[in-house]
């Protein structure tokens, strides 16, 4: 099987959609509506990558960023922001590695997963 992606996001249709899409190309995915569930998944199961939408409610993206970053066992999850209001992206060093724009290509999201998964040595197969 392969790596294992949780996807946070509040639009329903587009986690659903983005779920299929990785799962179809061999990925295992969870999928949270926000950062307080994205931090009962990560509680239970270990995940090998955080795509997260910026804006939701309960917690958004950065606040659920920075909990991951401060924990010991999960900081160096890697963790993909995903945004339709440019001016929304956090600045803070180390927080995130990569940003997708909504609406983005298929192709995009598949890259962006890759460039981050790459380095990751307990991923190799």
């Amino acid at each position: 099987m392969g790596p294992s992606i949780l996807i946070v996001d509040d639009e329903f249709g587009l986690a659903e959609m983005l779920r299929e899409m990785l799962m179809e190309v061999g990925y295992q995915v969870v999928v949270a509506i926000h950062g307080q569930g994205a931090l009962h998944v990560l509680r239970d199961r270990r995940v090998d990558l955080v795509l997260t939408d910026i804006m939701m409610p309960i917690m958004d993206g950065p606040e659920l960023a920075r909990t991951i970053r401060a924990d010991p066992n999960l900081r160096t999850i890697p963790i993909v922001m995903m945004t339709s209001l440019p001016s929304a992206v956090p600045t803070e060093t180390g927080l995130y590695e990569g940003v997708l724009r909504k609406p983005f290509a298929p192709g995009m999201l598949l890259a962006i997963i890759e460039a981050c998964l790459q380095g990751r040595d307990d991923l190799k197969h």
